[in-house]
């Protein structure tokens, strides 16, 4: 009946002269009286305006916001929760919202756009080069559809799943995509301002700090919600591919009942080299990083860096990445895919694919982690550079060397809070420290089909509870390689010979402490390359089975002593209560650095210090306590 009013209206507007418009006419005076000015009856909702207002973009800024300030770990418990959805109504108990990170930022556009009874129009299909389309080229729109082509608002909601990240994946120039890239700048990136990452991930802007850090939300193919923080671990790409920061274009509801679309040139904020250039820079401060220009742009202190803040702020926000891990493990535990046995190899391409293996295993999401543990290493290596040099950006008054102190003091106190826990194959609970994760950051599993204990990296007695068959235990060490890679690449064989012998080292306290000793400078990391060979080495792996170490005994912490820590569970359940067991901290066979000079890592040594900046200030590094001996 809808839609036959629509053709009905259309038909009076278009055919004035014949009788059929004066039928028209009547059923829309009709109307007209019941509904009230300004009513646009849609397929699946009533429009209550042509276009988006600036009331209605700063409505879905709020509820974006809200969705990424609850706690909710995935989109359908949110709308469906009327104390943190600010659109909540009881049509909501019927929804179902579960998308994947490309059908995010869709589904919450929609969302809103049907609460506010708004006109929205989406790219259905898309043509390209050839291949996979989230990989591809020359990605172009082929066909659209709107909220008149659905006769219910989940209908839509459904379909959206369908779109994946190559929808984005277009040159600045393509005048009708659903997105457009911006001008860097506080007015553009807002809650709502979608990423897309060209390796086949997109998030969504939902806060900005004074200080111009990005937090996001993405979601992932077992559809739970995690809100990273933006930085290196998300890839740029080049104008071609569409990477970067895009906002929704405008659109309206015409007077022939479609969608239409603001072109580029009629957008204020649109840009198609901002975030493409060769060299950025700032302020007179040449050859900053994209990123670092994304936070100068942001930032209310410009380009200044404050070292022992960022310093902190850096470590919760890489820890929170990995505590979004272990959710994912976790999810990965529960729906059993680990008691399967091994298919025996891996997918082609191990980072993009379907089935089991896409929605359950973990190598991108480890290898963005990798990279923000890198990135970590990195930019507080540059901070005792600047040090070094007195370059006036850095804002503390001490020296690089008192620096590197106060940092490791840094690291070492916070170290103990920020603490994630698992249980085990045999039901016991392990705690891992933030320093044993970055210990045994390279062991860590992405293969669904592996134990909880070696999703962790577990070793020596931490892995005795593990039951993976000798099978698993092969490509397990087979997998090694694959596992030193940072890079995401998907138009290439992932085999195991893919990936670097040796990998990259992210111990940035073990490399403080050699600093403070004279072993390594800056240089050697800096000017070192930073990511591991994007083509396959020429040896392959030998199918070699995992070796077990003789059982070494763990030191037992207390559940008190375990702030910040997430449960993360095996499939098989305790059949008792059980005292957390501590991982002990291991060094590699190999050292992970990419510098011939850098020492391998080591346990934390306790550090007694003060945290003034005041040149004054007397530090000493004091030795590690020997683990308790074994019982």
């Amino acid at each position: 009946m809808i839609e036959l009013f629509r053709r009905l209206t259309l038909s009076f507007a278009q055919r004035r002269s014949r009788p059929a418009g004066i039928v028209s006419l009547a059923i829309f005076g009709f109307v007209f009286l019941v509904f009230g000015e300004g009513i646009v009856l849609a397929a699946a909702w009533v429009l209550s305006g042509t276009r988006w207002s600036d009331r209605d973009e700063k409505a879905y800024q709020e509820f974006v916001q809200a969705v990424g300030e609850s706690k909710h770990g995935n989109l359908n418990r949110f709308i469906k929760d009327p104390k943190t959805n600010p659109l909540y109504g009881e049509e909501d108990k019927k929804f179902s919202l579960s998308p994947d990170c490309a059908d995010l930022p869709y589904q919450l556009r929609a969302y809103v756009a049907y609460k506010l009874r708004l006109p929205f129009g989406y790219v259905s299909d898309i043509s390209s080069g050839g291949g996979d389309q989230r990989y591809s080229r020359r990605n172009r729109p082929a066909s659209e559809k709107d909220h008149d082509s659905f006769d219910t608002p989940q209908r839509m909601f459904w379909a959206l799943t369908l779109v994946n990240s190559g929808y984005y994946r277009m040159a600045p120039n393509v005048p009708d995509s659903d997105t457009y890239p911006i001008r860097i700048q506080r007015d553009s990136i807002k809650p709502g301002t979608i990423y897309y990452d060209p390796n086949g991930h997109v998030a969504v802007v939902f806060k900005i700090t004074e200080d111009g850090r990005i937090r996001m939300i993405d979601a992932h193919p077992d559809k739970s919600l995690s809100r990273p923080w933006f930085g290196a671990k998300f890839a740029l790409g080049t104008a071609n591919s569409g990477g970067g920061f895009r906002r929704w274009r405008p659109q309206w509801y015409s007077s022939q009942g479609r969608v239409l679309r603001l072109d580029n040139h009629n957008i204020p904020d649109f840009s198609a080299s901002d975030q493409y250039q060769r060299r950025f820079s700032f302020n007179g401060a040449d050859g900053l990083s994209y990123f670092d220009y994304v936070r100068a742009r942001l930032s209310n202190r410009g380009n200044s860096v404050r070292p022992l803040e960022d310093f902190r702020n850096m470590l919760e926000d890489v820890f929170e990445d990995v505590k979004y891990r272990g959710e994912a493990v976790n999810i990965c535990i529960q729906a059993g895919i680990s008691r399967k046995s091994h298919p025996g190899g891996l997918p082609s391409n191990i980072y993009g694919t379907d089935g089991e293996w896409e929605q359950y295993s973990t190598p991108s999401r480890d290898a963005r982690l990798k990279v923000a543990f890198r990135d970590l290493f990195l930019r507080a290596i540059a901070w005792i550079r600047l040090a070094e040099t007195r370059d006036p950006i850095l804002e503390y008054s001490g020296g690089p060397q008192q620096l590197a102190q106060e940092l490791i003091g840094i690291y070492d106190s916070m170290n103990q809070g920020l603490r994630i826990q698992y249980v085990n194959s045999a039901g016991k609970p392990v705690s891992l420290t933030f320093h044993d994760v970055v210990q045994r950051l390279f062991d860590l599993s992405f293969d669904p089909y592996h134990s909880i204990e070696l999703r962790w990296g577990a070793r020596d007695q931490e892995l005795a509870s593990a039951g993976d068959d000798r099978t698993k235990k092969n490509i397990y060490e087979r997998e090694r390689r694959l596992r030193n890679q940072l890079e995401r690449l998907y138009n290439v064989s992932t085999g195991f010979s893919l990936g670097p012998e040796k990998p990259v080292n992210v111990d940035i306290r073990g490399w403080f402490a050699a600093y403070l000793t004279g072993q390594v400078r800056p240089e050697q990391e800096l000017e070192s390359p930073d990511s591991a060979p994007a083509i396959p080495a020429v040896t392959t792996v030998a199918a070699v089975p995992l070796q077990v170490r003789p059982p070494a005994a763990a030191a037992v912490i207390p559940a008190t002593q375990q702030p910040n820590s997430i449960q993360i569970t095996a499939d098989s359940p305790a059949s008792e209560a059980q005292t957390p067991v501590h991982a002990p901290v291991h060094a590699p066979a190999t050292s992970p650095s990419s510098s011939s000079s850098s020492p391998s890592p080591s346990p934390s040594p306790s550090l007694s210090t003060s945290t003034s900046t005041s040149t004054s200030t007397s530090l000493s590094i004091a030795p590690a306590p020997a683990p308790a001996p074994a019982p």
